[in-house]
């Protein structure tokens, strides 16, 4: 097995056990811990990818940049909760400044993914993106009906409510893209990468439709096991850089 593959068995198979044995009152200062350093994983790959990218010359500089600008938005998004959480002290907001760059840094993830197949696009066809759009348009549908409905009649915050309904969207979009990869360059060693962008992308989702509802029921705290998918969503994010935007550490 290599050794990135491995890395991230092990990382996965800690975070899952530190979640099941630790007792509920460590666990709301483990989750702040290990969001923040989950998060880190990525950024790292990405920072490598570019300094590699930049030194080989390769055409896809410009991909890891945006990459890892997204990456960076999402590190910091983790930290500002975090620093609430575990400096503060005090009852996180919501929406909160830890939510402007989760938000932000989803248009740099989308354009590195665009920029990365953008010299491909002539191989792109009409089958490639139906597949997509189809699989996308039945995850907005669960979406409305487990998210819209459900948390419009929970709570009358309408703010907040259209920060909630934001995320798994944007999580949409980035599956739609990482599905057009996937398919554009199936049966291929990139193909590896997209697959991992895709599973990250499946699990934000599903890790966001569970926060948005929860938060809006009031139940959601921190330790709740949901975030182990956030956990696990940043590790396939890292996979997607080390097999298809950078392949260091083999």
């Amino acid at each position: 097995m290599r050794r990135g593959y491995l890395l991230a068995l092990l990382a996965s198979i800690l975070v899952g056990l530190l979640y099941g044995i630790a007792q509920p009152s460590w666990r709301y200062d483990l989750s702040n811990i290990a969001e923040v350093t989950f998060s880190l994983i990525p950024l790292v790959m990405a920072l490598v990818s570019l300094r590699r990218s930049r030194r080989d010359c390769r055409w896809f500089g410009s991909v890891d940049s945006f990459l890892l600008l997204g990456f960076l938005f999402w590190f910091l998004g983790e930290f500002t909760w975090s620093f609430y959480a575990l400096v503060l002290r005090v009852a996180i907001p919501f929406p909160s400044l830890a939510d402007v760059f989760w938000l932000a840094g989803y248009p740099f993830l989308l354009l590195g993914m665009v920029s990365f197949v953008s010299p491909f696009r002539t191989a792109i066809t009409q089958g490639h993106l139906l597949r997509a759009l189809i699989v996308s348009v039945v995850a907005v549908g669960l979406i409305v009906s487990s998210i819209v409905v459900p948390v419009f009649s929970l709570s009358t915050d309408l703010v907040g409510n259209a920060v909630s309904l934001a995320y798994p969207l944007l999580d949409i979009a980035l599956l739609f893209a990482g599905l057009v990869g996937l398919l554009l360059f199936w049966g291929g060693k990139v193909a590896r990468g997209w697959y991992w962008l895709t599973a990250g992308a499946i699990l934000n989702a599903v890790a966001d439709m569970m926060f948005a509802y929860l938060t809006a029921a009031g139940a959601y705290y921190d330790g709740h096991p949901l975030e182990l998918l956030y956990a696990l969503g940043y590790v396939c994010f890292a996979l997607a850089v080390y097999e298809s935007f950078g392949g260091m550490l083999q």
